[in-house]
């Protein structure tokens, strides 16, 4: 009995260390740091005094606003490719996502570069489509010791078709992602990523609306081999409900409330034997200044928890704040 009970705690603390393994905490950090992105308003146009609730609205529809919109100059060839750099700084108290005893506060370096060829939207029956394929690159660095060694870079190509109609916004989504260390560029982890999403905007003032959405996301994915492990451990459905308030305090200043609600569903749980449930509650804030159609700086703060049913998954509360600067350039 007592052997018996031995070998079900290495068997545990073997499992334990494969999950690590699998699942390093940067899957959750790029997951999380890609969903901050996704409630930031697209892009803010001068001229306006709310934001658009999706990039190149303004152009779409025409001035939605009391302040008109500046339209292209005829005979202008329109734009097609979106160029887009970012760095961020936030410090985390959870940058391990762990449980409360294991937890390293850090801060965290992240920037990006990306680049998409992005038509502006095009007249399809009673609405209007919106293709996008482009690739983006991100490095996180984090300025603890501790946390060094899991610097890592995360490399996306994406293909993203949207479909507007009104005030209703269809996605329809595909991308695939690699991590790879910074020390030592090996790839740790993989994921293809198909996506299903659903929005309606409520215009609730001429400067204030609220996004409600929907998105339903699948993971493929694939880790290094680790003995008695299966690489695709981290395969998962995720259901997520988000609730987005743009609100333009001013021309250029706009305060963005959030939350967002994921449930996840993966078919293994950490030991194999049957499948594990997550649950991830976000709230924060946005507040982001826009010097012009090109440049915005901003503040955000955001608060994480999460739980799950299998008992070698950390249930983690995590809080993060931070700045960041934006360029964005359509050609």
């Amino acid at each position: 009995m007592i052997l018996n009970r031995a070998l079900i705690v290495i068997a545990a603390a073997l499992a334990c260390v494969c999950s690590v393994q699998a699942q390093p905490s940067a899957i959750q950090q790029l997951q999380n740091s890609q969903w901050r992105a996704f409630t930031a308003p697209p892009e803010l146009r001068a001229g306006t005094n709310a934001p658009e609730t999706y990039q190149g609205e303004n152009a779409d529809i025409g001035p939605q606003r009391i302040l008109r919109v500046n339209q292209r100059p005829a005979g202008l060839r329109p734009d097609i490719f979106d160029l887009f750099f970012d760095s961020q700084i936030f410090y985390t108290d959870n940058a391990n996502y762990a449980g409360a005893n294991e937890r390293i506060g850090s801060m965290v370096f992240l920037n990006t570069a990306q680049i998409a060829l992005a038509p502006e939207p095009m007249n399809l029956g009673p609405g209007k489509i919106a293709p996008a394929i482009g690739f983006s690159s991100q490095w996180y660095t984090y300025e603890r010791t501790a946390m060094s060694p899991l610097d890592f870079n995360a490399q996306t190509a994406f293909l993203n078709t949207r479909y507007l109609l009104g005030h209703w916004q269809f996605n329809l989504s595909a991308s695939y992602s690699r991590l790879l260390s910074q020390d030592s560029g090996a790839e740790t982890y993989q994921e293809f990523l198909p996506a299903l999403g659903l929005q309606r905007v409520f215009v609730l003032r001429d400067n204030l609306a609220l996004v409600v959405g929907n998105a339903v996301e699948y993971h493929f994915t694939t880790v290094p081999p680790v003995p008695g492990n299966r690489r695709d451990i981290n395969d998962h459905l995720d259901d997520t409900l988000y609730l987005t308030v743009n609100w333009q305090a001013t021309g250029k200043l706009v305060i963005q409330p959030f939350y967002r609600l994921q449930y996840a569903y993966y078919p293994n749980d950490t030991l194999m034997l049957s499948s594990r449930t997550d649950w991830l509650n976000s709230a924060g804030l946005n507040v982001i200044y826009s010097f012009n159609r090109y440049a915005s700086v901003r503040a955000f703060f955001c608060y994480n928890t999460k739980t799950s049913n299998d008992e070698f998954t950390s249930h983690y509360d995590e809080l993060n704040g931070g700045i960041g600067v934006s360029f964005n350039l359509r050609f």
